[in-house]
Parts: C-alpha cells; structure tokens; sequence
C-alpha cells in the first residue's frame, strides 16, 4: 500500500487483537516482573520495564464479547456476543472470582414449563421423555430409551455411551486423554467427523429431535469427534451457568484498566495489514509490522508479536514474511485450516410488557425448529435488583447458528456486511453511511422509563454498543412474527427496540469455531502458539484452543503461549495453583 504518512514505533512486544485473549495477554505480560523470566528480562530495557502496545481494529475492546443496554432498563445487560461461563473452567473462573472480583450470578436455561416447537407441534420441555407425543418417528430402541424418564435433548449421549460406555464415567482430563487414544473400527476416533459416528447408534430422526432440543445445530455438527464428545460430557449435571451483573464486556473492560494503569499503551482504530522479519537493534530476530487507520499508515517494530486473532483475521493479513507467506511455511496454512468458523447470530427485541407469560413461561428458554432456534426470557426491569416495580420493560434473546443464521442474513441491509466491520474498513464510505441507515432500519420507539437510564462511563459504553447495532426493519417484523407463532399468542405488542449482530461478518469470520476431523487438535493447539518455531510470532484466542466456543479456551491459549514461550509463572489468583 503506498503510504502518505509513515511513522516508526519500536516496542518489546506489540499485541494485535483486543478481543479477551489480547487484552488478557497484555495485561499477564505487562504486570509481570521482567526479572521472572529471562526472556522478558532480555527484552526490558535499561530501566527494567517493557514496552507493550496492544492495537485494536476498532474503536472498542472486547473483540466477541459485546454486552449492550437498551434504554428504559438501567438495572438489565443484554449480551449480544458471549454470554456465560460455567462453574467448571478452571481459568475464567478464577480470574473473575479470584483476581477481578466481577459480581455475577446464576443462569436458569431449561425450565419444565418451557416451551418445545417443533414440527408444527407446540410441547413443553417435561414432555420429551414421551415418545408418544414427539412429533419423531424413533426406533423401538430409542422409545424404550426416553420411556424410563431420559429427554430428547440427551440422545446424543446416548448414542455416544453405546460407542464408548466409558465416557459416562470419565470428565476433565482424564476423558481428554481417552479420547485421544480411541479408536472406533480400528480407525482413530480423531479422524472421525461427530455425525458420522453419531449415525452408526441412531436413528436420523434421533438425530433431528436431539439436535433440536439441545438448542444449537452447531454441536450436531460433523466436527472431530474426540473435542465434540469432550464439549458433550464434560457438561455434568452439577455444572452451573453464570452471567455478570454488568455485562461479559467487564472482563476485558477491567483488563484494559489494568493493562493502561501498568504503563501499557492502547491504539484504537488501526488495522494490521501484515508483518515480516526484521534484525533489531540488538542483531536479534524481530517483527516488523504495517498498519492502517485513521488515514495513516503506521509501521511498528518489535522484539515479539502476539497475534490474539480468530482463523478469518489471520487469513485477511498479507501473505507475506516467515509464518504469512505460503511458500516460505506451507505447515502455517495446514494448521490454520484445522478448525472451521461457526455462524452464530444474536437479537434482542424490547417491548413494553413480558407478554409471552401468559404462555406461562417468565425464565430460561424455549426452543424450536423454525429459524428463532433458541427463545431466551431474558428479563423484566421491574424485577430486577434495584428495579423500579412500576416498570415492566421485558426483553427476549434469540440466538441461532449455522442454518439458521443463514436465513436471518437473507433479511440484512448490508451486501458489504454489517456493523463494526464496515464502520472500520470504510470510514467516511457515503455507500456504507446510506447502507446502515434510512427507512430500512427498525424504527426504534422511545421506551418507558428511559430517562432513568444511567449515565456513567460503564453505562453509556453500554448504550453505545446498543446504538450501534441496529436490526433491519424486516428482520425485525420477521422475528417478532416467529416469536408469536412459538408461543401462540398473535395479539402481542410490537417492540419497540432491537439490535443485533451476525459473528459470520469481517474480521471475525464466525463467533466459534470447531476443529475439523482428520486433525490431532491437543497437538495442533501446541504448534499453532507459536507457528514457526524459531520466529517470534504467537497465536493466541479461542479459535485453536481445545475449549471451543469459549472465553476458557482464549484463556488457555494465552496461558500456553505466557508460561510456555514468556517463561511466565502460573498466576497466583488460579485455583488449585495448577
């Protein structure tokens, strides 16, 4: 790209990517002590400290997290990205319970009163262990199965238990370990793809019903099979769901504090276009770097890169340097290939009521096989902790994935896609202004009570990230139509604001992702931390980790690439100490 200003800016380490790992990774590495870790210590200057920058694409971080307030609830959060972590992962656990003290609370998801669509048949959840009413024609089989009080939801573990009656017996590592080392017909289990074993035990119409009634189509899918059945089993009953109190976008929120307090440096709205190799100043083997934004090109130099990007960012880098450039490392491209983005896409619709309780349901979800999915009763105002009684503003989650993305997509405004991505690759572009507004858009009306909306720094960081995310007019109408077919009632207020985000769009390429069959995932996660071996380049995120789908695994890939690569310790806030 030719430059019309240039600048040179020399760091110990630059970050590229704000999303959790980013941030997580600046801060681990901008508040250890130098004198740790010999690396570091190399890299320190004169005075003992490092330099770290960490650069972001856009003009706020949390990357994938994305909480949000409408207004007229100044006491609810809506998460339009990740929403949740479980009482299980050991890192994210201990970081917001132990060192960031974030207050949270338990999720409720399955109710027995909720509501099952399915079919053009309307069910509640405590009527899937009834074969007789599941609008499925199940083998004799898996009538028998869900006759002694199992649900449909369940069937994929089932059918799994037939393979490997082991796994109900194992959890955590111990599972991991076994299936890594399973076979199945003398072929190893990790070359499998999850439907085609699931396909072996079951009927299709199992498959359909489980698929179902497990909310996403994305864990039916045909990825490896040892991390699906890991994901599957390592969800024991006694698991819980917590949401935070002021939004998922506090973790990084907190972080990026932390980091800035430390002496790191934050830099907004500037793109990396690609990096190469350099020799610094000490003769050593560094990075240097091009980016763009805000009408500027910068070129940045530094001793080590860590890159916490998802497989699509990657892919959009120039292909060039010693890990980018196809030909100089033809293994980078192979293991960036072993996982596959997933599409999941988020609404929020706000009315003036919680109208669908006269169906009888007030919390958890509900779900169906119409392109809704998964209906989340995510709240009335009124009802919460400091809520004003008077107030019975209610909100309604969808969520979806894959499929079922796809025809929320067919309804979007933006052939150049959506929301942040176009606001950051074309400022100022008037195609993309007149795309993203006008009569296309939901009209949003005023809420009641909205003038009691608060207005601090972490509230109106909320309310921007609600603005900012308006939902198309017919999508909208679409979904307010679904959502009264699920629940049956056709007389149900309009609402009156929504917003919502599809993952599949640029730079992100999916919000989850899932490896693919025929790859070793436990050693893949390994080399992808560091992909050529003697260059100072690391991968850290979600995207390659072996706990998919979550903020954990971000974590983990960012600890791999912190104790391993950095030579850092364990943090002393980790449960355990391990």
């Amino acid at each position: 790209m030719k430059k019309t200003k240039s600048t040179t800016i020399v760091y110990d380490i630059a970050v590229v990517g704000g999303g959790v790992s980013g941030v997580y990774t600046a801060w681990r590495l901008m508040t250890a002590n130098p004198a740790s870790s010999a690396l570091l210590k190399k890299m320190a200057g004169k005075d003992g400290k490092l330099r770290i920058a960490l650069f972001e694409g856009s003009d706020r971080i949390g990357g994938r997290l994305l909480s949000a307030r409408p207004p007229g609830f100044p006491n609810m959060v809506c998460e339009i990205g990740g929403m949740r972590y479980v009482s299980s992962q050991l890192l994210v656990s201990s970081l917001v319970e132990n060192e960031l003290k974030l207050p949270t609370h338990e999720q409720v998801v399955d109710q027995p009163i909720n509501i099952v669509y399915t079919r053009g048949t309307r069910l509640r959840n405590y009527q899937l262990s009834d074969p007789g009413v599941l609008p499925y024609q199940l083998s004799a089989k898996e009538k028998a199965w869900l006759s002694q009080g199992n649900t449909a939801s369940n069937l994929i573990g089932w059918a799994v238990e037939q393979l490997f009656p082991q796994v109900a017996k194992l959890s955590g590592e111990k599972l991991e370990k076994f299936l890594q080392q399973a076979t199945l017909d003398g072929t190893p289990l990790y070359e499998y793809g999850f439907w085609n074993i699931l396909a072996k035990v079951m009927s299709n119409e199992a498959y359909q019903v489980a698929r179902t009634t497990v909310g996403y189509d994305s864990l039916g899918m045909n990825a490896n099979a040892v991390n699906c059945i890991a994901e599957y089993f390592n969800f024991t009953p006694d698991v819980k769901y917590y949401l935070f109190n002021e939004g998922y976008d506090s973790v990084p929120w907190a972080l990026q504090q932390r980091f800035e307090a430390a002496g790191g440096e934050v830099i907004m709205n500037t793109w990396l276009q690609g990096f190469d190799e350099i020799k610094m100043a000490d003769g050593s083997r560094g990075v240097e770097m091009q980016f763009a934004g805000n009408n500027t090109n910068y070129t940045v130099q530094a001793k080590a890169l860590v890159l916490a990007m998802p497989k699509r960012s990657l892919e959009l880098l120039e292909q060039k340097g010693p890990v980018m450039d196809p030909h100089r490392a033809p293994h980078v491209r192979y293991l960036m290939n072993a996982v596959e983005p997933v599409d999941l896409y988020k609404m929020f619709l706000a009315y003036p009521r919680p109208w669908w309780e006269k169906a009888f349901v007030t919390q958890g979800r509900s779900l169906t096989d119409i392109p809704v999915r998964q209906c989340y009763y995510w709240g009335v105002e009124g009802r919460q902790t400091g809520g004003d009684p008077n107030n019975t503003n209610a909100l309604l989650m969808a969520y979806d994935d894959m499929s079922s993305s796809e025809f929320w997509g067919g309804m979007r405004n933006r052939p150049l896609g959506s929301g942040d991505a176009v606001r950051w690759t074309t400022p100022g572009n008037k195609l993309v202004k007149e795309l993203m507004s006008g009569p296309r858009n939901f009209d949003r009306k005023k809420m009641p009570h909205a003038q009691k909306d608060k207005n601090n720094d972490w509230g109106k960081r909320l309310r921007e990230n609600w603005d900012k995310h308006t939902a198309p007019k017919k999508m909208v109408e679409e979904m307010h139509r679904q959502l009264g077919v699920i629940h049956n009632i056709s007389d149900a207020p309009a609402p009156m604001e929504a917003a919502f985000k599809d993952w599949s769009d640029d730079p992100y390429g999916g919000a989850v992702h899932f490896w693919n069959p025929g790859y070793k995932p436990w050693e893949v996660l390994q080399a992808m931390t560091q992909p050529v071996s003697d260059f100072p380049c690391f991968v850290v995120g979600e995207a390659y980790s072996t706990n998919q789908t979550w903020v954990e695994g971000a974590l983990q890939t960012a600890e791999i690439v912190l104790q391993k690569h950095f030579k850092l310790l364990a943090p002393k806030w980790l449960k355990n100490g391990k």
